[in-house]
């Protein structure tokens, strides 16, 4: 692999850390998905060091499995995400309820 290659791969590998680190910054995140960031900050960590310090054609198995771990944290984030969406949109459904009634009874009241 040249060094160009390498170089464009760390650069995705720190831009995807960064992000994972800033997201850890955030105290709302909490229990397991503060956990999985974690786990994955140390992973980015790892694939970092190896991009940096290793000879590439010895860490060949090593990259394999950072990418498949990479990609198992990845499937429980998007499934997280989509817990999180399905409760987000039932709360913008009770939300826009919510307001429909409080109109309603502000007509209401005008009436009376």
């Amino acid at each position: 692999m040249a060094n160009t290659e390498r170089l464009t791969v760390l650069a995705k590998v720190r831009e995807a850390k960064n992000s994972v680190s800033d997201l850890l910054e955030d105290d709302a995140i909490q229990g397991k998905d503060r956990a999985l960031l974690e786990g994955l900050e140390a992973q980015l960590d790892e694939a970092e060091d190896t991009l940096i310090l290793g000879e590439l054609s010895d860490q060949i198995d090593d990259l394999k499995e950072a990418s498949a771990a990479l990609g198992k944290a990845v499937k429980k984030m998007e499934q997280s995400a989509k817990k999180i969406q399905r409760i987000a949109d039932g709360v913008a459904d009770a939300a826009k309820a919510l307001k429909v009634l409080a109109d309603i009874a502000v007509k209401a009241a005008a009436i009376a």
